[in-house]
């Protein structure tokens, strides 16, 4: 209905633009008398208003679409033309006792012959139309097989070219949607390679020590003694691992929503130096920590947080030779607090910088498997850290340590 409406409305908005155009040059540029004009306005307005109410008919009942093709359509539709023309001549020509017996078949030969070049043309225009269309369905085509690096040709602005402008932007969007499936699904294969490398060799070597322990292999009790520390170790390991795993698939399922509070960051940060404190001693490495009091105050879920600083400092430890320095920072920049985890450790390779925060991902060159652990501490880190609304980066140069670098928001912040 709303169609037809809207196909009403042009009909008799073309008409009674047509009939001011004839009205307009009869009267200023012909010098037509008004009694004439006023006929001749008549005859053309019921003549337009019969040959519209025809062709909305003609697209009502949709003749043209029982037509398979699109130049047969626009044959038939130009064929319409012709006839509906062809009949206002003859009403025009008898209203204006032009003779029915040398004029008019005079200018229905004209009309035919031009009806007849209107047809080549048209043939020739949907010849173009058709070729331009079937390109469009030939990448459809094409793409529904999987091929996805085929491109239809663009050619100037009319409305084919921005179906096929939109085309390739699907084809775009579809080719990196598949390659980031497929990066996803090597991630994938990644993790479960490293994670079951990490799940074999502690349990292996605990199985192992309690065997030898269990057939008396083992004797003495400080060997005893260190067999069973060493399996504690391993135990702790696959413990931290599998901590690890539960917390990274609770992050990708979204399932776990973080509730903050306003908590002192300073606090937070001399817990967790403590609690490392005998790890970085064993290392002979320093803590050091320093928090601006405007600093302190900031929203966070604390376990969440000081998950956070463990694995940044974790991470440090790991790479940061004797003698060294690990020291963290936090200030305020314009009502955001910046916490910072420096170390005076090996560095991260450029390359390795775009992708550390990447599960799985390990720089290898420095980050050996001897270290433990699937790869996953950074990667909940940057989770973590976005889930409070914050962001994490790092930047470092090889032999010049390495700063990690995240965002909380403090209350002020969060309010305004």
């Amino acid at each position: 209905m709303r169609r037809f409406l809207q196909q009403c409305s042009l009909l008799l908005l073309t008409l009674a633009i047509a009939l001011t155009l004839v009205g307009l040059v009869g009267h200023f540029g012909l010098m037509l008398p008004i009694s004439e004009l006023e006929g001749i306005i008549t005859l053309f307005g019921s003549l337009g208003f019969g040959a519209g109410v025809v062709a909305i008919i003609a697209l009502q009942s949709r003749m043209l679409s029982l037509l398979r093709s699109l130049r047969a359509q626009i044959i038939a539709a130009i064929g319409l033309g012709g006839i509906l023309v062809a009949a206002l001549l003859q009403g025009v020509a008898r209203a204006m006792f032009i003779s029915t017996d040398h004029d008019l078949p005079l200018l229905l030969l004209v009309l035919i012959f031009m009806l007849v070049l209107a047809l080549g043309f048209s043939i020739a225009v949907g010849n173009v139309l058709v070729a331009r269309l079937a390109e469009v369905r030939a990448g459809a085509t094409a793409l529904a097989k999987g091929d996805l690096t085929l491109r239809i040709p663009e050619h100037g602005s009319d409305e084919v070219s921005l179906l096929a402008a939109d085309f390739n932007q699907m084809a775009d969007e579809l080719a990196q949607s598949a390659q980031r499936q497929q990066e996803l699904e090597q991630s994938r294969r990644d993790l479960i390679a490293a994670i079951s490398h990490d799940l074999r060799t502690p349990l292996t070597a605990v199985r192992a020590m309690i065997e030898a322990l269990a057939d008396g292999v083992v004797t003495e009790p400080a060997t005893q003694q260190r067999y069973l520390h060493s399996a504690n170790a391993q135990l702790t390991n696959l413990s931290t691992l599998v901590d690890d795993l539960f917390e990274m698939a609770q992050l990708d399922a979204g399932v776990l929503r973080l509730e903050l509070e306003r908590a002192s960051l300073g606090d937070l940060i001399s817990d967790t130096l403590s609690n490392l404190q005998p790890h970085a001693a064993a290392h002979g490495v320093q803590l050091l920590g320093k928090v601006d009091p405007a600093a302190d105050l900031v929203l966070m879920n604390a376990p969440k947080l000081q998950r956070v600083l463990y694995n940044l400092i974790s991470n440090a430890l790991r790479h940061t030779p004797s003698d060294g320095t690990i020291a963290i920072q936090a200030q305020t920049i314009n009502q955001t607090v910046h916490v910072e985890v420096r170390d005076t450790g090996e560095g991260i390779q450029p390359d390795d910088l775009p992708h550390i925060f990447e599960r799985t991902y390990r720089g290898e060159k420095s980050r050996s498997r001897d270290y433990g652990g699937a790869g996953l501490g950074l990667a909940i880190v940057r989770a973590i850290i976005e889930a409070h609304g914050g962001n994490v980066w790092v930047e470092s140069q090889p032999q010049h340590g390495a700063r990690f670098i995240f965002t909380l928001q403090t209350p002020l912040g969060h309010s305004s």
